[in-house]
């Protein structure tokens, strides 16, 4: 009796109810109106070119090579290269140590890796996913580069928080195929992934992309293109407001002590040194022009820039 009265104490609480709405939430975001009711099938995607083996796209990597994709890895120089290649081991070896892969499929997800320093091994890759620093400039040169060389069904897709998917590949003329695929970090662990469509990218690219994400174990949630799209436009506020407390003599450690404790992962200010400063101070200039007088301007990731501390 004593279990049947908290059973049903349990079933009925505000938290069974959110938990509920979190399953079917989740089980709802693959149906896309205009994508998955037209009768597409999904294409199989069986080589994956990641550009960039930093944080981002060893990550990313790791998790194609977990769900036996092949992929390519590419950087600009052989010091680079072996980086990213030895941070993808060090990520397997983390599964591994956590029980969630074998020792066995981890040889076999090493096999699956090749590492390149230029694009030649792209001419028969099905997806390329770009994890560059996030500069426009850079982005749009390698758009319109491997959209000369990768075959015209290849998916080009974009690994950016921030930046508008237009202007990633206005130099290109492969629009439909361009996507957004935003993971977050770490990339081969945290569940989300964010694909961000334009209103010219094709619903074959966006089942695609969903497609892979299932395989990959990530839940695909299809979002706008804007500033930010949905997770970081709606991370903005509460990082700036989180600054603005420093700027008034909070201190920082205190409130990440807070944030923790209220039973978020970490506090804002962890989590930006997890993602490096790098890539806030990239999109900062980005934020001001889209918020305007609703940005407000910290000094405070500059100056530990300047001080040699990167996160």
């Amino acid at each position: 009796m004593q279990e049947a009265k908290v059973f049903k104490e349990l079933v009925l609480s505000t938290t069974s109810r959110a938990l509920v709405h979190v399953f079917f939430a989740q089980r709802s975001t693959t149906k896309v109106p205009g994508v998955t009711d037209i009768q597409l099938k999904p294409r199989k995607i069986r080589k994956v070119a990641v550009i960039g083996g930093g944080l981002m796209g060893s990550g990313i990597a790791t998790a194609l090579l977990v769900s036996n994709i092949s992929v390519v890895l590419k950087e600009v120089n052989p010091q680079f290269l072996q980086r990213g290649q030895k941070t993808i081991a060090g990520n397997l070896e983390g599964l591994v140590k956590r029980g969630s892969l074998t020792k066995d499929k981890m040889s076999k997800a090493i096999s699956l890796l090749k590492g390149a320093l230029d694009y030649s091994d792209f001419k028969d890759v099905d997806m390329v996913i770009e994890a560059v620093i996030e500069k426009v400039p850079l982005k749009q040169s390698i758009f319109a580069d491997i959209e000369k060389i990768c075959p015209p069904h290849c998916i080009l897709a974009t690994n950016t928080s921030t930046i508008d998917l237009n202007i990633v590949g206005e130099k290109t003329n492969s629009q439909d195929r361009i996507i957004g695929a935003h993971f977050f970090s770490p990339a081969h662990i945290m569940p989300l992934l964010e694909i961000v469509r334009t209103e010219r990218t094709s619903p074959q690219a966006i089942l695609d992309l969903i497609t892979v994400g299932k395989i990959i174990k990530k839940v695909p949630v299809v979002v706008g293109n804007c500033t930010g799209f949905a997770v970081n436009r709606t991370f903005f506020p509460y990082g700036q407001a989180a600054h603005l407390l420093v700027s008034l003599g909070i201190d920082l450690f205190r409130i990440d002590r807070v944030i923790s404790n209220f039973g978020m992962p970490m506090g804002p200010f962890q989590l930006q040194d997890v993602a490096g400063y790098g890539v806030a101070l990239a999109v900062k200039d980005i934020y001001a022009a889209a918020f305007g007088t609703r940005n407000f301007r910290s000094g405070l990731v500059e100056l530990m820039a300047k001080d040699g501390r990167q996160g």
